[in-house]
């Protein structure tokens, strides 16, 4: 099992590492192994746990009735999935969960992660108070695009976003977690027509940048 990824995810945050392998135990945690490109979870499925990537890349996408699929969200080492469903009482999920790259999740017990176990484990009640910070931030991080999502234009989809950035980082130059297929499909716009908007941007002196790495003029 990769500790490292383990003491890297938010779940166990505060929990000393001597305690973390005893705890897979009390969380029922099983580890699964899953190749590239193959699903951890199709559009429909029932679901009743929670995932951590352990190793690889996880994408989370939603395919449509014609076979678009649209990332909406890519997950590394120590990340979470699933929590906001299965703790939500979503019995199948609404997307897609794919492994990218060979991959390894660990899949832990829901009911385990937001109440006490029999053996009164001496940092479950840190696990349980993280899960709802997670949860919390979530749909902060949800709301937020939402705000993104509801301008009209591409042009205002990304000035929202930047600027977004820029007031969190409070910095008018910071980096984005996002390259630009990434970024295309957190604002739900076309690659090409986000590529043609930042240069244009640029070029009206709004903004610089270099890869993901942007500047507000």
């Amino acid at each position: 099992m990769n500790i490292d990824a383990l003491k890297k995810c938010p779940l166990f945050k505060g929990v000393p590492e001597y305690s973390i392998t005893p705890m897979m135990g009390c969380l029922r945690a099983r580890e699964r192994f899953y190749g590239k490109n193959e699903y951890i979870y199709h559009t429909g499925d029932a679901i009743n746990e929670i995932g951590i990537v352990l190793s690889g890349n996880i994408q989370i996408i939603n395919e449509d009735a014609w076979g678009s699929v649209t990332i909406l969200a890519e997950l590394t080492e120590g990340m979470l999935f699933g929590e906001a469903f299965v703790l939500g009482g979503v019995e199948k999920i609404p997307l897609s969960v794919l492994a990218s790259e060979k991959s390894t999740v660990l899949f832990i017990d829901k009911d385990r992660t937001i109440t006490p176990c029999p053996a009164a484990c001496g940092f479950h009640f840190d696990i349980a108070g993280n899960m709802i910070k997670i949860l919390a931030q979530k749909n902060i991080f949800l709301t937020g695009r939402a705000e993104h999502l509801s301008k009209r234009s591409t042009k205002e989809k990304v000035l929202s976003y930047l600027s977004s950035v820029s007031v969190k980082t409070g910095s008018r130059t910071f980096t984005i977690p996002f390259d630009r297929r990434q970024l295309a499909d957190y604002l739900a716009v076309d690659r090409s027509a986000l590529s043609s908007v930042l240069g244009k941007l640029r070029d009206e002196g709004l903004i610089d940048f270099n890869k993901n790495s942007f500047t507000l003029k």
